[in-house]
């Protein structure tokens, strides 16, 4: 299983987290950098995935998303679409 490191600490928006999102998990060029795309995304490469989501919210368009996205990785976790996810 790969962990894979999210440090948020510095990303101040939502488009620069789906970038970077994408990069951080290479994901494919179809990759629709949204929370619907990140989940069926993660459905075709993510078993092998143990996700550790580092850091805090940079700004208040962060604040605001990043509830969403730690409930979708703990959704996926507990589906068995992704091996495992930890937010420290």
């Amino acid at each position: 299983m790969r962990t894979i490191e999210i440090d948020i600490t510095n990303i101040q928006t939502v488009k620069a987290l789906h970038i970077y999102l994408a990069w951080k998990l290479d994901m494919p060029a179809h990759y629709g950098r949204n929370l619907d795309a990140l989940h069926d995304v993660l459905g075709e490469c993510g078993a092998d995935m143990h996700i550790v989501l580092r850091g805090e919210a940079a700004g208040s368009e962060m604040a605001a998303y990043l509830p969403r996205l730690q409930d979708m990785l703990t959704d996926c976790a507990g589906e068995g679409i992704i091996g495992g996810y930890t937010c420290q």
